[in-house]
């Protein structure tokens, strides 16, 4: 299909008809969720399959299920009604003062100190905004950005094979802290090593995280085997918990422990050299523009993150 005078035609009902079909992957579901009859609902994919030449959905007795071309049709619709959404919210906010709504992603980095740290900030500043955070690992996490459901993603940088569309800034450094109960038999020795710390159990980031790679390197890197891995968890309550609790040894990106650090909860191993963990910053769609809420939380987000990697953490 190279006539691309339909898209001048294209309604948004007839966009909308395409995402809610792919969803449910029923037409008498859709037409429920539409407010439409049935019968307008097939009519509305039927003018549309005409006026690309392609077949979106393939109708069978187990359901309406969408094509290729209908999934990147119905994945493209989701990113303009995320858009239009914005813009409804920015037309309010200039008739009635900033305020509104925004959705962003969090990673384990992000979540644990510049994130929260950045809303209080921002709620001081505009209390009428809400902020929504959804936490979860970038394979989760990107498709919901691509739809339009997140306006930007905060944690650590994600690896180049995630980027592709994407734009990231960096807010600062982060390092690995390796962490344990304060009276850890392993905080006797003078000068602990990862070596030393293989004689006990781990908490380990799950297989499929950057953190883990990052350490399953790290050993490989030493010719060490893996320790003992009885649990593995992304739960920050989960594995505080069995840290204070047990002989476990658990590692977190420095900032998500540092406040229960700072207060003796748990103890950091320090190993020489330190461990880097990478940049922590946003990502977000390349071209997207932010909607006016989006931008004062990140606003927040650079000087708190200016502010550490000039002075370190605080």
């Amino acid at each position: 299909m190279h006539d691309f005078s339909w898209v001048r035609r294209v309604k948004l009902q007839q966009l909308r008809t395409v995402m809610v079909v792919a969803r449910s992957q029923s037409l008498v579901t859709a037409a429920d969720e539409l407010g439409l009859s049935q019968p307008a609902v097939t009519k509305s994919l039927r003018e549309l399959e005409k006026d690309l030449g392609v077949e979106l959905f393939v109708r069978t007795s187990r359901g309406t299920h969408p094509t290729g071309v209908g999934k990147i049709l119905a994945e493209r619709a989701r990113a303009i009604f995320g858009q239009l959404e914005l813009v409804a919210q920015e037309i309010h906010d200039i008739y009635q003062g900033l305020s509104g709504h925004v959705v962003v992603g969090s990673l384990l980095a992000g979540g644990a100190n510049i994130l929260p740290r950045a809303i209080a900030r921002l709620h001081s500043r505009l209390p009428g905004i809400r902020v929504t955070i959804i936490e979860g690992t970038y394979d989760h996490l990107l498709p919901q950005l691509k739809q339009g459901g997140l306006e930007f993603i905060a944690g650590r940088l994600p690896p180049h094979r995630y980027r592709e569309g994407l734009q990231v800034e960096s807010f600062y450094q982060e390092e690995i802290a390796f962490t344990v109960r304060p009276s850890h038999p392993v905080l006797k020795k003078t000068v602990p090593s990862l070596a030393d710390l293989r004689n006990w159990p781990w908490i380990m980031p799950l297989p499929d995280t950057t953190l883990r790679q990052m350490l399953e390197s790290v050993f490989h890197e030493q010719n060490l085997e893996l320790p003992m891995i009885p649990c593995e968890s992304l739960s920050v309550v989960t594995n505080r918990r069995l840290i204070i609790e047990t002989d476990y040894v658990g590692v977190f990106p420095v900032q998500v422990v540092q406040p229960d650090i700072d207060t003796g909860l748990l103890a950091r191993v320090d190993i020489t050299p330190a461990i880097s963990f990478g940049p922590v910053g946003i990502s977000w769609l390349k071209d997207n523009p932010f909607s006016r809420v989006a931008e004062e939380l990140i606003k927040e987000l650079r000087t708190i993150g200016e502010a550490w990697e000039d002075s370190g953490y605080s």
